[in-house]
């Protein structure tokens, strides 16, 4: 049975915040430094444009799997792995930003290795966290859970 994985329109529109409110958060910086308001304009074009290029665009992802195939399209690039003989692993990290679970987020990784060739980084985020799931399930990826581990940051100074 064929398993297809799509862009997530709300992972698009939730990457398109974060897009605006970083060049929001620029071109009021840049502000300080020049007053044209046609210069911080541009900056905030440029930077919208740069982030909707590089974190939207070049990462929308159609994913398809199959009983002995796993297909990855990436824009024009479509790659075709044999189940049976490429080397599967994923990460999921979640990263929570300060004390509550609301400003998170999670990194969701595929890493495909062909035999005598390099290790291939897919990034899945698109696709989102329940999607990546499924995926990993009709892989045939169902690892041991891992331990949580709750860090802080910390900062030491030693004297050398």
């Amino acid at each position: 049975m064929k398993h297809t994985y799509k862009t997530r329109i709300y992972r698009v529109l939730v990457n398109a915040a974060m897009g605006l409110a970083l060049a929001v958060i620029v071109s009021f910086i840049v502000g300080f430094f020049i007053p044209s308001n046609i210069v911080r304009a541009l900056v905030f074009i440029a930077i919208l444009a740069g982030y909707v290029w590089l974190v939207i665009i070049n990462n929308i992802i159609t994913i398809e799997v199959d009983d002995k195939t796993l297909t990855i399209k990436k824009g024009k690039k479509t790659d075709v792995y044999d189940i049976a003989t490429t080397a599967i692993r994923a990460k999921i990290v979640t990263s929570t930003y300060g004390r509550s679970s609301a400003g998170s987020d999670t990194e969701c990784s595929l890493y495909l290795t062909r035999p005598g060739e390099e290790e291939v980084l897919v990034d899945c985020e698109l696709i989102g966290i329940s999607h990546f799931n499924k995926l990993l399930e009709n892989l045939g990826i169902t690892g041991d859970s891992v331990a949580k581990l709750d860090t802080e940051n910390t900062t030491e100074k030693h004297n050398s």
